[in-house]
């Protein structure tokens, strides 16, 4: 239902809407998908950089990380045998322990001076006792027993391999609180392959992953955990928060993350040798500059069309809908009576041609209206003229029989005033050649009228006046009630053969003068009154006074709905004029 309103709405918009509305969701369409495809293949072609560096960034860390360790262990396997260590562990009796554990330092640093990797290096009895080396400070011991750590049962069954853990896995505490890979290794003796101790290298993972947390590295950020535990975090805080709420297990391969209006791609991978995850935090942004010039054509590309996007609806309009609407302008100008000629354009295509076409049906539809104006102007007088001498003779005819049956009838003085009483109703009916008299003079010539008929037909009827002050100054055609009054007497009253009434009526209602005849006379069936609304200006009927009455108000007040007839057998007949007052002021 909606669409449909919006559909019906659409389409009852002018040519010049609909097109601003095409072109504006056009261009805007144009530029969205632009932009999507754009925004799509430099984010799949970046992604796909990115993702390409950063895991060659990511695997050779990991080889060097591998790389390092496992120097860190062939080294380890060559300190296992080296006579100071298995000396250090056999004197079970400590009577040279003094001299062993100098004997065993010295050695210890300086197999330090060739793994610069290593931290400290610590070699330990079954009892906890132990001898070591470090750069900066030895570790301490967490626990009374190396039999109480949770990798002992692993490096028993290792016999001698090594086994990776991150700070012996709580085994020994640094003091600087960083993270350290720790490479432990059980010391057989080489005489009976006994087990002597246990030999601890602390390798720092801040140096052995030196390079991947420098800045300005091909990748953003860089971090490496150990199932959940973080041993090496990002430099950026915010990541780090990012991981402290997620799983590292369950984090995807590649994702994407938003921190601080920031797009980022986390890359994770993991190693077999430590089972280390490695995750690499790469800023969307990084790449930017490389595909800067790509972006720029495009954006210029983009820019080109909808330049010339606009130049089509700008040329459309300036050719097109401009010119039709000021064509459509100049076609309702013929509403308000304005006929000129449209001038929109002095070319020749099909607007111009639409606007010749237009300029010559307004001057036929001119010359007709001119020909048909006049045509009712001559109408018009012609028929005003001839009912107005229709009436006159009809109405003579009668008072001159009036006359004629007084004079027969010896009724000297009746007949005087007759003549009388005719003389002033001519006197006041033609009014000195006006067309429109007062009200109130239409009424004095009914009453001079049926004071008239009153001799002719003495005890026949009466005569009865409703008539509201301030309507007697109301200017009407002259005549109308004359003809009315006088087909009440003549069809209404006198063939009842009974006495009746006359009675005239005029006031105001809203807008509106009300006048209205009625009589208590022989009145008329619907077929009467039928035949009267349908007989021609030619009839010869009873009718010819009310219909001819009608016709000239009809004329005169330019309306068909200017009476109404109310009429039934035996009931008497009601004829109503609805009169707008603001024509009775008329003069003409």
């Amino acid at each position: 239902m909606y669409y449909q309103r919006m559909k019906k709405a659409f389409f009852n918009l002018s040519l010049t809407s609909k097109l601003k509305y095409i072109y504006t969701a056009l261009i805007f369409l144009c530029i969205s998908c632009n932009l999507l495809i754009l925004y799509g293949f430099f984010s799949r072609e970046m992604q796909k950089t990115l993702s390409t560096l950063t895991s060659q960034t990511v695997e050779t860390v990991s080889r060097n990380v591998d790389s390092s360790l496992s120097v860190i262990s062939k080294t380890s396997t060559y300190l296992l045998g080296t006579a100071e260590v298995q000396n250090y562990l056999q004197d079970i009796n400590h009577s040279e322990y003094a001299i062993l554990s100098k004997q065993l330092r010295n050695f210890l640093y300086l197999t330090m001076e060739s793994m610069p990797l290593a931290s400290s290096i610590i070699v330990m009895q079954p009892s906890g006792a132990y001898e070591g080396a470090a750069r900066y400070a030895l570790p301490s011991i967490t626990m009374d027993s190396p039999e109480d750590a949770s990798w002992y049962e692993e490096l028993c069954e290792k016999k001698g391999a090594p086994i990776l853990t991150v700070n012996a896995d709580g085994y020994l505490s640094f003091e600087d609180g960083k993270n350290y890979v720790t490479l432990i290794r059980r010391i057989n003796s080489t005489e009976d392959a006994r087990p002597l101790g246990y030999l601890f290298i602390n390798i720092s993972v801040d140096s052995l992953l030196s390079f991947a947390g420098e800045e300005g590295s091909n990748y953003t950020d860089f971090c490496v955990s150990s199932g959940d535990d973080i041993i090496l975090p990002f430099l950026n805080e915010d990541l780090n928060l990012r991981l402290e709420h997620t799983s590292i297990d369950s984090l995807p391969a590649e994702s994407t993350t938003h921190l601080r209006h920031t797009r980022y791609m986390l890359l994770k991978f993991q190693t077999s040798g430590m089972d280390w995850n490695y995750i690499a935090a790469v800023n969307y942004h990084l790449l930017t500059g490389e595909h800067r010039a790509s972006i720029l054509i495009s954006m210029i590309i983009l820019f080109i069309s909808f330049a010339f996007f606009l130049l089509i609806a700008l040329s459309t309009n300036r050719f097109i809908t401009a010119p039709l609407y000021r064509l459509m302008n100049a076609m309702k100008k013929p509403e308000t009576g304005d006929f000129n000629h449209a001038n929109v354009t002095p070319y020749h295509d099909e607007i111009g041609q639409l606007q010749n076409a237009y300029n010559d049906m307004v001057d036929k539809i001119q010359q007709l209206l001119e020909a048909k104006v006049s045509e009712l102007k001559r109408l018009r007088k012609a028929e005003l003229n001839i009912l107005q001498e229709q009436i006159k003779p009809h109405f003579l005819y009668n008072s001159l029989g009036a006359i004629s049956y007084l004079v027969t009838s010896q009724q000297n003085e009746k007949a005087y005033d007759l003549i009388i009483s005719l003389s002033e109703y001519y006197r006041e009916s033609l009014s000195k050649g006006n067309k429109i008299i007062p009200l109130s003079t239409e009424i004095h010539i009914v009453k001079n009228y049926l004071k008239l008929q009153k001799v002719r037909f003495p005890d026949i009827f009466h005569d009865e006046y409703e008539l509201q002050e301030d309507v007697l100054a109301c200017q009407i055609p002259r005549l109308i009630l004359q003809p009315l009054v006088e087909n009440s007497l003549y069809h209404g009253i006198i063939p009842t053969c009974d006495y009746g009434i006359i009675k005239i009526s005029a006031y105001t209602e809203k807008d509106h003068l009300i006048l209205r005849i009625s009589d208590n006379g022989v009145g008329m069936s619907e077929a009467e009154l039928e035949n009267i609304w349908n007989a021609g200006p030619d009839s010869a009927s009873r009718s010819f006074g009310l219909k001819g009455t009608i016709e000239r108000m009809q004329i005169f007040y330019e309306t068909q709905d200017i009476c109404t007839i109310d009429s039934r057998p035996d009931e008497g007949t009601t004829i109503t004029f609805f009169i707008p007052t603001a024509r009775c002021s008329t003069d003409s």
